[in-house]
This record gives structure tokens, sequence and C-alpha cells, in this order.
């Protein structure tokens, strides 16, 4: 498969691996298939896999770390923080076997569930919570260093307000840091920030990104942008899904494309529109 070089060395497949679903609830997918299509992934030559603390309340990290004990030198994880959990994930961690049953066979618990997961995540962007937030996720994925770390959806106030990034870096908590944005402002503000390495940005902001001032920045400075939501247009009906990730990683200031995939199946035809 395809690599791409971005900041200081560091290459990537141009198909990353969304581990959104991974360990979630509200995925019906048996997870001794998610984890088969894991490490299947690897073998495709897949090496980008994007995560987040908050993701399945902990567990697509906790899954992630068994891959990574067995693919270290093959793997390149990306992890976010900023969100947090109300006090019930943990009871709600718990109680996923029973939860993940009743939802496989209910649609309208499984919309709720989704609803009600988001009701209950906040964002806290201060030093002292990034700060605890790493060293979890540290703990959860078994690394001294993480690959990749990027601030969950912060808002133009923390971009413009911002050190923690580089403290990461000094210390080697985290090889590339950067930032996950939902808009060209956010973009732009987070390129104005020196230790920044990396981008994640929704396909319709990278697209807009073509031609302007800001995509010189992001290549005099090698940054690396990985593009999410992509197979939006396909749910609609618009795009065949081999299309879409062929146009997504066009662009030559694109990195790679996040899709998220819980079958073989569906990560066969991923694979087969970067081929």
């Amino acid at each position: 498969m395809e690599r791409r070089s971005f900041a200081n060395g560091a290459r990537v497949s141009v198909l990353g691996f969304g581990c959104g679903r991974v360990g979630s609830i509200n995925n019906t997918v048996p997870m001794r298939e998610i984890e088969a299509t894991l490490r299947a992934a690897v073998e495709h030559g897949i090496d980008l896999f994007d995560t987040a603390d908050i993701y399945a309340q902990g567990d697509s990290e906790r899954t992630l770390s068994r891959l990574l004990a067995q693919y270290r030198d093959r793997m390149f994880v990306v992890t976010k923080v900023g969100g947090c959990h109300s006090r019930f994930a943990g009871p709600i961690r718990l109680a996923k076997p029973v939860l993940r049953m009743l939802v496989r066979s209910r649609t309208q618990l499984r919309d709720a569930v989704v609803k009600a997961r988001a009701a209950t995540v906040s964002y806290h962007f201060q030093p002292r919570d990034l700060r605890l937030a790493v060293d979890r996720s540290r703990r959860r994925l078994r690394v001294d260093r993480l690959d990749g770390l990027l601030l969950h959806s912060p808002s133009l106030e923390t971009l413009n307000d911002h050190d923690f990034l580089a403290e990461l870096l000094v210390s080697g908590q985290a090889a590339h840091v950067g930032a996950s944005v939902k808009t060209l402002p956010e973009v732009e503000a987070a390129v104005a920030i020196p230790s920044i390495t990396m981008l994640q940005v929704p396909l319709p902001v990278a697209r807009s990104l073509t031609g302007t001032e800001i995509v010189e920045r992001i290549r005099q400075r090698d940054i690396g942008v990985f593009v999410r939501e992509i197979l939006e247009s396909v749910r609609l009906g618009t795009t065949p899904p081999q299309e879409a990730v062929s146009a997504a990683i066009a662009p030559d200031f694109i990195t790679a494309a996040i899709i998220g995939v819980s079958t073989r199946q569906h990560l066969s035809e991923a694979v087969a529109a970067v081929s």
C-alpha cells in the first residue's frame, strides 16, 4: 500500500483505520470479527489507526493495545484527548455485554444509546485535564510515547491560546501532535501553532482548502493532513465507496484518508480503492 510522509520523516499508509466504533455499544459486529478486521488491516499494509480516549469508554484504545503488542513496528496510532464522559461511563462499560445484545435487535434502542452517549460528553482543554488524559491514554495503549496526539474538537479560543502540545513534545510523551478540527477557521488557527505536525479535518473542509494560502503553509511545514467523514457521500447514495476514497486522497497535501470499517469484507472494499 502507498505510504506518504509528513513532518520529521514520519510515514503512514494512505488509508487509515478509524476506530471510533471499536468496542462501542452500538456496534453490532462481534468483537472477535472487529479484532480480526484490525489484524487484517495490518496484513493489508495499513499502519495508521485513529482512535480517541472517549471512544467506547476507552475500550477502543484498550483493543488497540492488544494489537500493538503483536504489531508494534507496523502501527502508527493516533489518539485524541479533550473529550470527557459523565460519571456513568464506568457502569456503562461494565454493562456493555448486555447492552450490546439488546441494541442488536432493537434499532430504536440503538439510536437512543447513541443520542444519550453524545449528550453526556463534554470537552475540557485545561492543561491539568489534558495531562491526566494523556497519561490515561498511554496506560490504556500500553506505550510510553504516543505516536500521535490530537486535541479533540478544540474551540478557536483553545487553539489561539495553547502551548500544551509543545510540552508533550519536549517531555517525549508524544512523537507528533496536532488537532482534530471541524471548520476552516479552526484549521487556520491550528496551523499557526508552531508545534503542530498533524491535522485531522472533515472531507468538505479538506476540499475547501485546495488552492488557499493555508495549503501553502501546510506544505511549507510538512504537516500531515488526515481526512475523515469520507463515507458520508456514500451513505447519501451520491458517490460509490471506491470513488469517494480515491478522490479524498487525490490532493497532494492530503496524507491519508481515515475510514471506519468493522468487517473484513468492508476492509477489502476500502483497500481496493487505494490499490
